[in-house]
């Protein structure tokens, strides 16, 4: 009697998954911000990294990746110019309006445009950093930034339950 072998199964390699991805979208938001904040300056996977939150939380379409202008600008290593691209491609859009040096520092003003359009409506979003795309990518991601409203607890009147239930 003979024995038959089965050849080895090949197992392809583990994927590897960073932190962030598991991470909720708010949570992956807050970690980014605090990494670009405390980095010296901005490197290209931070941007990479903010492609890949945006889509859920801040409007950006999932195909700018595939974006050949977007790809461009960074192989060029134009990092302001990608970001610029980033914040025009979210919806709602978001406009940088100044990138001034103060000090030894830049800081960065963006406007996140209203559904109105209207200039009354427009939010400001404003970031400081020692690295120009730094400050603007913060001022990007800020602009993403969804806070909680507190809960008000809010005492009924007799009049109002009366009304709800028909007991005028």
């Amino acid at each position: 009697m003979g024995t038959t072998s089965t050849p080895p199964v090949r197992q392809s390699p583990a994927k590897t998954i960073r932190p962030s991805e598991r991470m909720a979208a708010q949570a992956a938001l807050s970690s980014l911000i605090a990494r670009v904040c405390a980095a010296r300056v901005l490197r290209e996977h931070h941007i990479w990294e903010a492609v890949r939150i945006l889509p859920e939380i801040g409007g950006l379409p999932d195909d700018i990746k595939q974006l050949p202008e977007f790809r461009r600008l960074m192989e060029k290593e134009a990092f302001t110019a990608a970001l610029r691209l980033l914040a025009q491609s979210c919806q709602p859009a978001r406009d940088i309006r100044d990138l001034d040096p103060q000090g030894d520092h830049w800081v960065a003003t963006l406007s996140v445009r209203s559904a109105l359009s209207q200039p009354r409506q427009r939010k400001l979003m404003r970031a400081e950093h020692r690295d120009p795309p730094a400050a603007v990518l913060i001022a990007l991601l800020s602009s993403t930034v969804r806070k909680a409203r507190p809960f008000v607890h809010r005492r009924r009147t007799n009049t109002a339950v009366q009304k709800e239930f028909g007991n005028e």
